[in-house]
């Protein structure tokens, strides 16, 4: 499972804050817009309880007369969504605009104060009452209560109106700045992109550094992998170096000892055979530890030109047999590592093939994860000889087998490439070839 990419981290990141950061934004100027639509909407009922007011009387009998002359049409339009009531105790108007309108049922207010009430504590509507006390000719104060209804469908449209225009340039803003967002992690992230594809390109063997100017924040990482890569094949070659020279200091102590044996006449044989053991065991392991120095971004290796040298080469030495060699490999095969170990392992697969076999010798490889930068390698040999007794596989395959013991049936060869390819991490398998024979497959993974 590929993990995100750190583009599309930010990006989502940025996207969830840029999302919530509008939300919160057009609910608070959708909140602060309704607070002052009903502000609004209170300083305009108070206007309604002033304008009947100015035009009311009241008789001495109590009864309210109110000239309806009024310059506000909503008053006297029915249904029109503003409704004024004024009441007493013995008598009470109605505008005109209240015609067929059912009044709740408020109590009177108290000379002097105004209450205000939205439609959740008012049953739907927004509802304003003013107390006032009007002194008769009699000199008695008889109270009387305004009460202005207002529907709260006016300012449901009004706030509905504000909030589709406010969603809109929201949603407007949202996708400019996200727009913007993509250009800025394209510019930003474009150096990373860059080294990822350097870095590709190194992997695939097309280069061998990292190339170019980069930022000054990436300079470091560019500096590190760069020496990196130096100081990693530098290493390899002195190691070789190192075991070059250990197998030629070894060489004249052994030469010495071989030249003294035939003048010690007590047990020169067995020594002779112990100075051939120990010449075969420093040969042996200076090859392997020399194979295993791999390196983590090795050049790809062409298989078929490395296998065409190995089978030319065979095909000399064991030109008195006349075998036969079938190649299936695939188109363009490379091999992630190093050209040293690609021979040593196709060369004691196929020679121990050709030394054993009698017509028949039968190479297949493939990729492992092609689809990957650096896939791995999958090669098969097989042969039409005595093949290796199936006693002998799991004891072959165990890696802390003996690697030095000759094998029967396929030599020591099989024991170097198990070395080199569990160095790589691979496997090797074992089993009978349908040519007759022994069939050895050897897969090592992608890195």
């Amino acid at each position: 499972m590929h993990s995100f990419s750190l583009r599309s981290r930010q990006l989502l990141a940025a996207t969830l804050v840029l999302v919530i950061a509008l939300g919160l934004v057009g609910f608070a100027l959708n909140a602060a817009n309704y607070r002052g639509a009903v502000s609004s909407l209170q300083a305009r009922m108070e206007s309604y309880v002033y304008l009947v007011l100015g035009a009311m009387e009241v008789a001495d009998d109590g009864k309210i007369v109110v000239a309806e002359e009024f310059n506000d049409p909503r008053l006297t339009q029915p249904a029109s969504g503003v409704y004024v009531r004024v009441s007493g105790n013995s008598d009470q108007w109605r505008s005109h605009s209240s015609l067929g309108r059912q009044w709740p049922d408020l109590p009177q207010a108290e000379a002097g104060r105004i209450s205000f009430m939205e439609p959740a504590e008012a049953g739907g509507d927004f509802i304003l009452q003013y107390g006032i006390g009007w002194q008769l000719v009699a000199g008695r104060i008889e109270p009387f209560t305004v009460s202005v209804l207002v529907e709260e469908s006016e300012i449901r449209q009004q706030t509905s109106a504000f909030r589709l225009g406010l969603w809109r340039s929201l949603l407007a803003a949202g996708a400019i700045l996200v727009i913007a967002q993509l250009v800025i992690f394209f510019f930003g992230l474009r150096p990373l992109s860059r080294v990822a594809s350097d870095v590709a390109r190194i992997e695939s063997g097309e280069a061998a550094r990292l190339e170019g100017r980069y930022p000054k924040e990436l300079e470091p990482l560019v500096r590190n992998v760069n020496r990196l890569l130096e100081t990693e094949k530098s290493n390899q070659t002195r190691i070789r170096n190192a075991l070059d020279s250990l197998a030629h200091s070894l060489k004249t102590p052994l030469a010495v000892i071989q030249a003294g044996l035939p003048q010690q006449e007590r047990g020169a044989g067995s020594m002779q055979s112990a100075v051939d053991e120990i010449s075969r065991l420093v040969a042996t392991r200076l090859e392997r530890a020399g194979s295993s120095a791999r390196r983590t971004l090795a050049e790809p290796v062409d298989v078929q030109s490395q296998l065409r040298r190995i089978l030319d080469s065979l095909q000399k030495v064991y030109s008195h047999k006349m075998i036969e060699a079938e190649v299936n490999l695939q188109e363009k095969l490379q091999f992630y590592g190093e050209q040293r170990d690609l021979l040593e392992l196709m060369g004691n697969l196929l020679d121990n093939a050709f030394k054993y076999g009698n017509r028949n010798v039968r190479l297949s490889g493939e990729a492992r994860s092609p689809e990957t930068a650096r896939p791995g390698l999958w090669i098969r040999v097989e042969d039409d000889g005595p093949g290796i007794d199936e006693s002998q596989w799991r004891r072959l395959l165990q890696r802390g087998s003996r690697g030095d013991e000759p094998v029967e049936g396929h030599g020591l060869g099989l024991a170097i490439v198990m070395e080199l390819v569990t160095a790589y991490g691979g496997e090797v398998a074992i089993g009978h070839s349908d040519l007759g024979g022994a069939m050895i497959s050897v897969s090592i993974p992608s890195e």
